[in-house]
């Protein structure tokens, strides 16, 4: 293993705590509860996912014609919550980002995400100088689960994608990792925690675990997190 590819919502920053509270805000609006799992599984690292979410809610509330109104008001809901500057660290970020940089690995970044929102994050807890790379949703013609993200983030570390180990926190994550070829380490979120994240090399519950697991064996075997 030479470099470490991280994603970067729900991996490196928590934006999927207030994501996940702006889509149930507006599921309240219109008199409807939003459940974790249904988010995690339907929307969480899938962009696509929100219209197909609001069309099922407008669908089920006999609305059909509210769907556009519900997306531009998650638009205002994440205008209000989801600011580099509100978005905090997931823990022990600073910390193994350090260890790893000082261990001699190369480090990146692979975002479905646009680049002023990735970098504005990065900058704000001022870590944006721990990546060699940071590959943007402008950066690939497909996003996630395509490899590209993840392939365009080796080719930039000069690392074959087989020496790279992805870290993610969504499903969609880490099926664009392993179609790049790289061994994968799950950490879900608590909102994402009942996922069935089997195609993971290991599961953790936290990045506290990642240099243990770096250097373990494959475990593609666990289904769940490990507590």
């Amino acid at each position: 293993m030479e470099a470490v590819v991280f994603d970067h919502d729900g991996t490196l920053v928590d934006s999927i705590t207030p994501d996940y509270e702006a889509c149930s805000q507006v599921f309240r609006e219109y008199g409807a509860e939003l459940p974790a799992a249904v988010w995690a599984a339907d929307v969480c690292g899938n962009t696509d996912g929100y219209p197909a979410l609001f069309a099922r809610l407008a669908e089920s509330i006999g609305r059909h014609d509210a769907a556009a109104r519900m997306r531009e008001r998650l638009s205002e809901l994440w205008a209000a919550s989801l600011l580099p500057g509100s978005v905090p660290l997931m823990p022990a970020v600073r910390d193994v980002l350090d260890g790893l940089r000082e261990s001699g690995v190369r480090l990146a970044v692979a975002s479905a995400a646009p680049r002023t929102w990735v970098t504005g994050c990065l900058e704000h807890h001022r870590l944006l100088d721990r990546f060699q790379a940071v590959v943007a949703a402008e950066d690939v013609e497909r996003r996630k689960p395509a490899p590209d993200a993840y392939l365009a983030a080796a080719a930039r570390l000069g690392v074959p994608p087989e020496r790279c180990v992805a870290v993610e926190d969504s499903l969609t994550g880490v099926d664009a990792a392993l179609a790049a070829g790289m061994r994968v380490i799950a950490v879900p979120t608590p909102v994402t925690r009942s996922l069935d994240y089997s195609r993971a090399d290991h599961v953790l519950p936290g990045l506290g675990g990642l240099t243990a697991a770096l250097r373990a064996p494959s475990d593609r075997k666990a289904a769940h997190v490990r507590h």
